[in-house]
């Protein structure tokens, strides 16, 4: 392309979709852009040869298949800006996050090994400081969280849970 980007404007036209597959089958074939072929397309163009009427006829099916699958591609665009409005509007809300949380819920009534692994994982130590480690309940050999834990509302929680 010989052309700066200044000197370039972008433009759409309606073009039949034959002569958009034609479009892409000359741009691999020529493995160059479908706006290159487009280009080459128009500058070949001839009014004052004798055969005006069939290349006109070609250009203007061109530019009809370029321009339909330009509107195919706005609308799957905008429907896709839809979704994701949609998806936007449920984690804003707090949907989402209610639906992960009786998921969740329901995992761990299901798994209840499993919850008491959390539950160590996320011991409270007496005096209300967080052991992280699991280390805590391994250390007592039962299982059990401490008293101060069994108080705590996340304790609530897991007896909730348990249940």
């Amino acid at each position: 392309m010989d052309k700066t980007v200044d000197e370039l404007i972008r433009q759409q036209y309606l073009v039949p979709r034959r002569s958009v597959a034609k479009l892409r089958q000359l741009s691999k074939q020529q493995k160059v852009s479908a706006t290159e072929i487009v280009r080459r397309a128009i500058d070949a163009y001839d009014p004052l040869s004798g055969d005006r009427v069939a290349q006109e006829a070609a250009a203007l099916d061109l530019l009809a298949e370029v321009h339909g699958e330009l509107r195919k591609a706005m609308r799957r665009i905008d429907t896709d800006m839809a979704a994701l409005q949609q998806r936007q509007q449920a984690l804003g809300d707090g949907r989402v996050r209610d639906r992960a949380r009786r998921e969740t819920e329901s995992w761990l009534r299901q798994h209840p090994r499993a919850l008491a692994g959390f539950a160590d994982l996320f011991a409270v130590e007496p005096g209300g400081t967080v052991s992280g480690n699991g280390a805590s309940a391994s250390a007592r050999g039962n299982g059990t969280r401490s008293g101060a834990a069994r108080g705590t509302a996340g304790g609530a929680r897991v007896r909730a849970l348990r249940r």
